[in-house]
C-alpha cells in the first residue's frame, strides 16, 4: 500500500514522530502475556512527568472517583489497556511543541485529542459495545501519518494541507500526490514502534466510509466517526464540517438528532479539561445549536439537488424524497419534546394571524411557563427535567386538540395557538390543563410522583370586534401580550391564568 520510493524515504527520514524510551518499554511490556500493573507502575515511575500525567488523568472526570495518591492505584483504576493508551498519548504529545514547516501542528494536536475525547463520550452516552481504550488510542493516533508526511516533505505537504477543504479531501489529495494516504502511513509508523496489530489494523482502516465497514464492527465505526466529530471546532468552514459530522453520525452509528446534539454539548463541556491535561490551548467554543440547524438545512438542500440529478432512477428518487421529508419535518420539531419548535410556531402564528385578518374569526394565544422548573432540575437532575418536559409536551397536545398548535418556545416555555377560539374557549383549555397538572403526576422518579404547575397568560386577537383589548397590530404584538400576562402570573404567585389587558393590567382568570 506504500510505494517503494515513498517507503525508502520514510525509512531514511531521521525526524519522523517518535516515542520516549519509557513509552517504548511500555509497549514491549504490554506485548508480554504475563505482565501486570505492578511491573507497569515500576516502569512508568522512571519518568516523573509521564507518571504525574497518568495520575492526573486517573483522577480526572474521565475516570473520576475518590482521589488517588499513587501511580499503582491509578493503573489499577484505569486498567493496563487504559494505561497503555494514555502512555502513548502523553508520550507522543511531548513532541507537540517541535517547530515544523508545512501543516498546522496546532490543528493536528487538537484534532487528535478531540477525536479521543469523542470516543470516550460516545462510550458514556450510548449503549454501543466497543473496546473503548483501543479505539481511544487509535483515535488519538489516526492522523499520525500526517506528521510523517509533513516531516518528509514539508513544502509540498503544506500546500496539500492548506488546500484541502475537508479531511476527506485531504486524504484524496494525498492519494494523488503519494499514491498512499496518512492512515496507511500511520499504520506503518505504528508497526515501526512495535504497536500490537490490533492498534495498527485500526489505524490502517480509520478513514473508511460507512459502506466499507461491516455493520457489526463497532470499533471501526466509532473510530471512523471520531475525527469528523472534531472538525466543527477546527475547520474554517464550520457549517460544512458540522453537516459532514451530522450525516456521518447517522451513517456510521445511527445517531439521531437528540443524541448527536447531546454529544456535541458534552464534548464542548469537556474540551477545557482535556486541553489542560495535555497542556494545549482549548479551541474556541462553537454555537452547536445553530450550526446543527444549519447542517440540517444544508442536508435538505443537498438531498433536493441529488433528487434532480437522479431523475431517471425512480427508486432512489423516492428514497431521497422520504429522507428529505423527514428532514423537513425535523426542522419543524423540537428534538427533545417532539412538538413544534419556536421557529415553526412563529411561522404558524403569522399564518393564522393573516387568516383571521381576512375573516370574521379570532385567534387565541396561550403562553405557558412551568413553575419552579430550575428547582426540579437541581433536585432530580437534568435527565429527569428532560423527561418532565417531554411528558408536559405530550399532555399539552392531548388537552389542546387537533385544530390547534402546540410549540416549545424555549427552555420550559410553551405556546398554544388556538385559531378560531375565543377568550372563553381558551380559558376552558387553560383550566383543563391546570386541573390535569394538579391531579396527574408528570412522571415518577425513585418511587416519588412528580407534579408540576404552570403559569399561563392568554391574549386573543378578534379584529371583527370593537373590543380594543382584542385588537393587535401584528402577530408579534399578540404573542408579546400573552407573554406579558404569563410573566404577571409568575410574579403574582405562579400557578395562575391571567388575561392580557392594556396598560399593564392583567385580569386574573383563576377559579
Amino acid at each position: 500500500m506504500i510505494p517503494a520510493p515513498l517507503k525508502d524515504k520514510l525509512n531514511n527520514c531521521k525526524t519522523l514522530p517518535s516515542l520516549p524510551a519509557v513509552v517504548v518499554k511500555v509497549i514491549e511490556l504490554a506485548r508480554q502475556p504475563n505482565s501486570g500493573s505492578r511491573e507497569l507502575a515500576e516502569l512508568l515511575s522512571q519518568d516523573p512527568s509521564l507518571s504525574a500525567k497518568i495520575l492526573a488523568a486517573a483522577n480526572s472526570a474521565f475516570y473520576g472517583g475518590q482521589e488517588l495518591k499513587g501511580l499503582q492505584q491509578a493503573i489499577n483504576r484505569i486498567g493496563m489497556e487504559g494505561a497503555l493508551s494514555l502512555s502513548l498519548s502523553f508520550g507522543l504529545a511531548m513532541n507537540k511543541n517541535i517547530a515544523s514547516n508545512g501543516m498546522d501542528l496546532d490543528y493536528f494536536w487538537k484534532r487528535s485529542l478531540i477525536s479521543g475525547l469523542a470516543v470516550r463520550e460516545l462510550h458514556k452516552i450510548t449503549e454501543l459495545k466497543f473496546d473503548v481504550e483501543s479505539v481511544y488510542l487509535a483515535a488519538v493516533l489516526q492522523d499520525i501519518g500526517m506528521l510523517a508526511l509533513n516531516e518528509l516533505d514539508p513544502d509540498i505537504y503544506g500546500v496539500i494541507f492548506h488546500s484541502a477543504r475537508s479531511h476527506r479531501q485531504l486524504t484524496s489529495f494525498e492519494e494523488r500526490e503519494y499514491a498512499s494516504n496518512h492512515a496507511v502511513i500511520g499504520a506503518w509508523l505504528g508497526k515501526s514502534w512495535g504497536l500490537p496489530d490490533k492498534y495498527t489494523d485500526l489505524l490502517f482502516a480509520s478513514h473508511q466510509l460507512p459502506k466499507e465497514i461491516p455493520a457489526e464492527n463497532t470499533n471501526l465505526r466509532v473510530l471512523a466517526l471520531s475525527g469528523l466529530l472534531a472538525d466543527p471546532w477546527l475547520s474554517s468552514n464550520k457549517e460544512m464540517s458540522m453537516t459532514l459530522a451530522f450525516q456521518a453520525g447517522q451513517d456510521y452509528l445511527n445517531l439521531d438528532e437528540h443524541r448527536f446534539s447531546h454529544l456535541l454539548l458534552r464534548l464542548q463541556d469537556q474540551l477545557p479539561n482535556i486541553a489542560r491535561l495535555f497542556d494545549i490551548k482549548a479551541p474556541n467554543n462553537i454555537d452547536t445549536f445553530n450550526l446543527l440547524q444549519d447542517a440540517k438545512h444544508l442536508l435538505v438542500e443537498r438531498n433536493l439537488r441529488m433528487m434532480q440529478k437522479m431523475a431517471q432512477q425512480q427508486n432512489e428518487i423516492e428514497q431521497l424524497k422520504k429522507s428529505s421529508a423527514r428532514l423537513q419535518e425535523q426542522l419543524k420539531r423540537d428534538p427533545l419534546t417532539g412538538i413544534y419548535n419556536r421557529q415553526h410556531t412563529e411561522q404558524e402564528l403569522h399564518s393564522y394571524f393573516q387568516t383571521v385578518a381576512n375573516s370574521a374569526s379570532s385567534l387565541a394565544v396561550v403562553f405557558i411557563d412551568l413553575d419552579y422548573f430550575k428547582t426540579l432540575n437541581d433536585q432530580h437532575g437534568h435527565s429527569v427535567g428532560d423527561s418532565a418536559l417531554k411528558a408536559f409536551a405530550s399532555a399539552l397536545e392531548q388537552e389542546l386538540g387537533n385544530d390547534c398548535v402546540a410549540g416549545r418556545y424555549g427552555g420550559e416555555e410553551f405556546v398554544a395557538l388556538m385559531p378560531g377560539h375565543t377568550q372563553e374557549s381558551a380559558l376552558e383549555f387553560a383550566r383543563r390543563l391546570q386541573e390535569y397538572l394538579a391531579s396527574t403526576p408528570l412522571l415518577s422518579h425513585n418511587r416519588e410522583d412528580i407534579y408540576i404547575s404552570a403559569s399561563m397568560g392568554i391574549a386573543v386577537h378578534a379584529p371583527h370586534t370593537k373590543n380594543s383589548e382584542q385588537l393587535f397590530s401584528d402577530p408579534d404584538a399578540l404573542l408579546d401580550a400573552a407573554d406579558k400576562a404569563m410573566y404577571s402570573a409568575k410574579r403574582t404567585g405562579r400557578n395562575q391564568i391571567l388575561l392580557f389587558c392594556s396598560e399593564g393590567r392583567h385580569t386574573n382568570l383563576e377559579g
